[in-house]
C-alpha cells in the first residue's frame, strides 16, 4: 500500500477540473470561491483560538497548508503512509514558510501519548480504513477533545469501487453523447466508450486499502458522532465518467464549459431521482457536546 502511494501520479481524474472543485465549494460554503478549509476556520474558530489539528492520510499536504493560512493554529500534524508524499509535503510547507509537523508512517501503529486534538481531518482517507465503525470508536474518539470536531471530505460509495449497474447505465449514456475528442485516453488514440467496474483482483494487488468499507462510512460517522452539518457532494456520475478523460475538461473553451455544466446537472438530477450519492462533506462532534 505504501509503495502504491509512493509511486502515485495524479491521473486524469475528476478532481483536476476547476468547475468540479467550484461546485463542491458552493455546495459546502455557498460560495464557489470559498474552500472548505476557509469555511471551517471562519465558522467554527476565532482568530485567537488555540486550535490543534490532526490530518490523517494527508498526502502531499495541501489541506493542512490551506488550514494553516487561515490563522495561526497551535499545532498542525499531518500523517501519511507514503514517505514520498510526506517529503513533498515538507518541501511545500517550507517553501510557503508554514509550520506543519508532517510524519510518515502507519497511523494505526502510532502512539500519540495522550495527545488531544480540536480538529481531526479526513480528506479522501477515511474510506481507506476497514471496519470504520470500530476504528472511529476505538481510535478516533479518544484523540478528539470533548468540544472538538471531525471534518470529512469523503467517498462513501460502493465498496472497492464496484459501481452500481444503475449508475453505470447513466454514465455510459452520457459517454455515448460526448464527442470523441473529449473521450480520448491520455497518450493514446484509444477512445473511452464505456465505464466499467474495476477488477477486484487488480485492486487488491495495487492498493488493498481502496474502499474496503466505504458503503458503511456515513453510517459509521452517524453511529459514533453527532452531525453538526453534512452535505452530499455527488461523485456518483463524475467519478467513473471523468476517469482517464478529465484532462480534456481543463480549458476555457465555451463548448467544454457547456459539457461540464451539463454533466454536473445530470448528476444532480440522477441523485435526486435515485438517492444514490457517493460522497459527503461533514462536520461531526462527540455526542452530547455543544
Amino acid at each position: 500500500m505504501a509503495s502504491k502511494w509512493d509511486n502515485f501520479q495524479t491521473e486524469s481524474d475528476f478532481w483536476v477540473i476547476p468547475e468540479v472543485k467550484a461546485d463542491w465549494n458552493f455546495k459546502i460554503s455557498g460560495d464557489s470561491n470559498v474552500t472548505y478549509e476557509e469555511y471551517i476556520a471562519k465558522k467554527y474558530f476565532s482568530s485567537n483560538s488555540k486550535i490543534a489539528l490532526l490530518s490523517i492520510g494527508c498526502g502531499e499536504g495541501l489541506h493542512e497548508r490551506n488550514f494553516a493560512k487561515q490563522f495561526p493554529f497551535s499545532k498542525i500534524v499531518g500523517i501519511d503512509i507514503s514517505k514520498e508524499s510526506i517529503k513533498k509535503a515538507k518541501d511545500y510547507a517550507k517553501l510557503e514558510e508554514l509550520n506543519i509537523d508532517y510524519q510518515a508512517g502507519d497511523f494505526t501503529k502510532m502512539n500519540f501519548k495522550n495527545q488531544k486534538f480540536d480538529v481531526i481531518l479526513f480528506d479522501s482517507s477515511l474510506h481507506h480504513f476497514s471496519a470504520i465503525t470500530s476504528f472511529l470508536k476505538t481510535t478516533i474518539q479518544p484523540l478528539l477533545n470533548d468540544d472538538g470536531i471531525v471534518v470529512v471530505f469523503e467517498f462513501c460509495g460502493p465498496n472497492r469501487l464496484q459501481w452500481r449497474s444503475s449508475q453505470l447505465r447513466k454514465v455510459n449514456q452520457i459517454l455515448t453523447d460526448l464527442p470523441e475528442n473529449y473521450r480520448k485516453l491520455p497518450n493514446t488514440n484509444w477512445i473511452k466508450r464505456k465505464a466499467y467496474r474495476p477488477g477486484i483482483l487488480r485492486m487488491f494487488l495495487v492498493d488493498p486499502s481502496e474502499a474496503p468499507d466505504s458503503e458503511n462510512l456515513q453510517k459509521a460517522l452517524h453511529q459514533n458522532f453527532e452531525i453538526v452539518e453534512e452535505v452530499e457532494l455527488g461523485w456518483t456520475i463524475i467519478q467513473p465518467l471523468f476517469k482517464n478523460i478529465a484532462h480534456h475538461f481543463v480549458n476555457d473553451k465555451p463548448e467544454t464549459k457547456r459539457w461540464i455544466r451539463f454533466i454536473l446537472d445530470e448528476e444532480a438530477k440522477y441523485i435526486n431521482e435515485t438517492n444514490e450519492n457517493n460522497a459527503i462533506f461533514g462536520v461531526y462532534k462527540k455526542c452530547n457536546q455543544l
